[in-house]
Order: structure tokens, then sequence, then C-alpha cells
């Protein structure tokens, strides 16, 4: 009997394991990706506002965003 438990302990510490390293692969691939997109997007917003500031004519009072 004690074989038979032991065995068993030792299959649920090695689902244990392999879900542990599914879910960190998971919130990982999540986060990169998040990451990733987040930097894009910020990259486009700063080019915007730094071409917006470049680009200012003297006198003009009126912003046109496209």
């Amino acid at each position: 009997m004690k074989t038979g438990n032991k065995d068993q302990r030792s299959k649920q510490k090695g689902q244990a394991l392999v879900e542990f390293i599914l879910l960190l692969v998971v919130l990982s691939s999540i986060s990169f990706f998040f990451v990733g997109f987040m930097n894009r997007n910020l990259t486009r917003y700063w080019e915007y506002a730094a071409n917006l500031v470049i680009n200012d004519k003297p006198g003009e009072t009126t912003v046109t965003i496209d």
C-alpha cells in the first residue's frame, strides 16, 4: 500500500510542476505580447507629438489632428 501511495504522490508532484511550467509560459507570452503592443503604440504617439511640436508654425492657433 505504501509504494502505491508514493507513486501517486510522485505523479501529483510531477503534474503540479508541469501545470506550473505551462502557466508560466502562458503568462510570459501574454505579457511579452502586451508589452510589445504597448511599445509600438506608444512609439507612434510620441512620434506624432514630436512631429506636432517640430512642425509648429508661429502664429498658428489651430491644431489639426489627422
